[in-house]
């Protein structure tokens, strides 16, 4: 149907929707949990909720007090948050009929107990010529004269128009699409925004992926609610049959538009839609259904194997998140380990990937070579993930090294190797033009009023609970320390940030090469700076240590 000027429905029809009343309702329900999420819940997984189930175990999961105050009454409805009392929501809304269903849907549930101030948001991407223009105003007489709703475009300008045209992807549209669903969201004030995907968009989702190669997440489809940056994108209708849509706007009269490029097979979506799911439905009615039913059990599952990759990912991490203990990782399957990096890389913005997942997985096993990168120790072996982030392998661990924050570690200079430190004796380290002087306290030696303050070039320490060599070397990333009076370690780069005097925070932060006392890979001593809680002296010290100019040349030590 390509009319543009819709039929509007009369209240007769309105009034007897039989059967389709439980659609309403479905909807009016699935937007109150929206709205409970986006009010109550704070952040949940990235990824997104994958049935509507989990979204109410999830919000039962939320402790009680972030729940109070009448989010679960025992009617189940909430005060509203608006200055005028009245939830808002922003529906996305093409001219399609999935879309012109789930504005009608969420138009007649704001009528119900649930209030809800409806806002219809069109986008133009202008791919279509006078179709696109006629798509938005056909949605705009539909929100606007039909259903008495508030109406707001967003239209690509001359230049994202041209681009679209000469190479717009699925990808590259969808984004233009988001953005503008957030930029409008913000100025309706609405939280939420309700998008029209139905059990259709599911299975095609699921066939897409895993026509394309995916791993069982990918199979879990779209989810049902996600966040997207400041706002929380809803798909109440995700496992309602566009048959079933259809039959909603018949019903009411409403005619809707038929979107020409659907028909262009080059996309793959429309390949899958057209081509080959009526045929497998033609020999398998029931095809949709059972897809749908195998979704929720992977999705079901997922929920499981996370907690558990979760769990060991907490049990393997070192130090700090970015270094992975090797004796703790290799004992555990594959399977898991996948899980384990796959999540690694989403967790630091890396796309995820067969070959990059089974590269990580390889280096965790016996000691495979791998490309070298330019890194202090020459023993690494390490991998480029991408712009950002390397993952190197050491004798004992993997280290997932920030780019950035090594280069600002490097300054443009040679780093210098570790240089063991005699204990107790002199150590000359050339790159600072300083000597390093460790002495042994005697029981009989008598002890200075104040011990050194931190940012002394000289510490009294107790090194009893030491039991490796020390090394004096530049600070490598990754590193952390235990700061003095502290039960917990935090990342050097934090501690050297946090104590900056006044001149330094005013300088360009954290670009100084830093040289640190270290015992294998934890920090002690950060000379000028802090002390380590291992050091601490607690009868009395064992050793002095001192950080001195050679007195040849000019020190760099800064």
């Amino acid at each position: 149907m390509n009319e543009t000027n819709p039929q509007f429905p009369n209240s007769e029809k309105l009034s007897d929707l039989g059967d389709m009343t439980d659609l309403v309702e479905l909807v009016r329900e699935r937007l109150r949990l929206s709205s409970l999420l986006a009010r109550y819940a704070g952040d949940f997984a990235a990824e997104g909720l994958f049935s509507w189930d989990a979204v109410k175990e999830y919000l039962c999961s939320v402790d009680d007090d972030t729940l109070g105050g009448g989010a679960c009454s025992s009617d189940g409805y909430v005060e509203t948050s608006g200055a005028d009392g009245e939830e808002r929501l922003l529906v996305g809304v093409s001219g399609g009929a999935d879309s012109l269903a789930l504005l009608l849907l969420a138009s007649l549930a704001r009528s119900r107990e649930f209030c809800v101030k409806v806002t219809g948001c069109h986008v133009n991407h202008r791919l279509r010529g006078e179709e696109s223009d006629l798509d938005a105003r056909h949605c705009a007489r539909i929100c606007e004269e039909l259903l008495g709703l508030d109406f707001c475009i967003s239209v690509a300008d001359d230049k994202q128009a041209e681009s679209f045209k000469a190479r717009g992807s699925e990808e590259r549209l969808r984004e233009f699409r988001y953005s503008a669903f957030q930029t409008q969201a913000r100025t309706a004030s609405a939280r939420v925004v309700a998008l029209a995907h139905t059990l259709n968009d599911q299975v095609e989702t699921v066939m897409f992926r895993a026509f394309r190669g995916t791993a069982a997440a990918g199979l879990r489809g779209i989810p049902c609610i996600r966040r997207h940056d400041s706002i929380l994108i809803s798909r109440p209708l995700i496992d309602v049959s566009r048959a079933q849509v259809i039959a909603l706007l018949e019903h009411l009269g409403v005619e809707w538009r038929e979107d020409s490029s659907n028909q262009e097979l080059h996309y793959s979506r429309n390949f899958i839609r057209s081509q080959i799911i009526p045929r497998i439905e033609s020999e398998f009615p029931e095809f949709s259904s059972r897809i749908e039913n195998m979704r929720q059990l992977i999705a079901d599952d997922e929920e499981l194997l996370k907690a558990l990759c979760l769990s060991h990912i907490s049990e393997v991490e070192g130090k700090s998140p970015n270094r992975w203990e090797l004796a703790k990782l290799e004992p555990l399957p594959n399977s898991l380990r996948r899980r384990m990096f796959a999540h690694a890389l989403r967790s630091r913005g890396i796309e995820v990937s067969f070959d990059r997942v089974d590269k990580l997985v390889k280096m965790t096993v016996g000691n495979n070579q791998f490309e070298s990168l330019d890194y202090s120790n020459p023993a690494a072996r390490a991998l480029s993930l991408n712009e950002k982030w390397d993952v190197v392998r050491r004798k004992d661990h993997l280290m997932f090294v920030d780019k950035q924050e090594k280069s600002e570690i490097d300054n443009g200079s040679e780093c210098t190797n570790p240089i063991d430190v005699r204990v107790p004796g002199m150590t000359i380290v050339p790159a600072l033009n300083k000597v390093i002087f460790v002495e042994v306290m005697q029981p009989t030696e008598k002890l200075p009023k104040r011990f050194p303050s931190a940012d002394s070039f000289e510490v009294l320490v107790s090194l009893d609970k030491i039991q490796s060599p020390l090394v004096i070397r530049e600070r490598q990333p990754g590193d952390c320390i235990q700061p003095f009076g502290m039960k917990e370690t935090v990342k050097l780069k934090k501690y050297l940030h946090t104590h900056k005097s006044d001149d330094e925070q005013d300088a360009m932060p954290d670009r100084r090469r830093v040289y640190v006392l270290a015992c294998d890979d934890e920090v002690l001593w950060v000379p000028g700076v802090g002390l380590s809680e291992k050091l601490r002296v607690t009868g009395r010290p064992t050793h002095e240590i001192k950080l001195l100019d050679i007195g040849i040349g000019e020190s760099t030590f800064c």
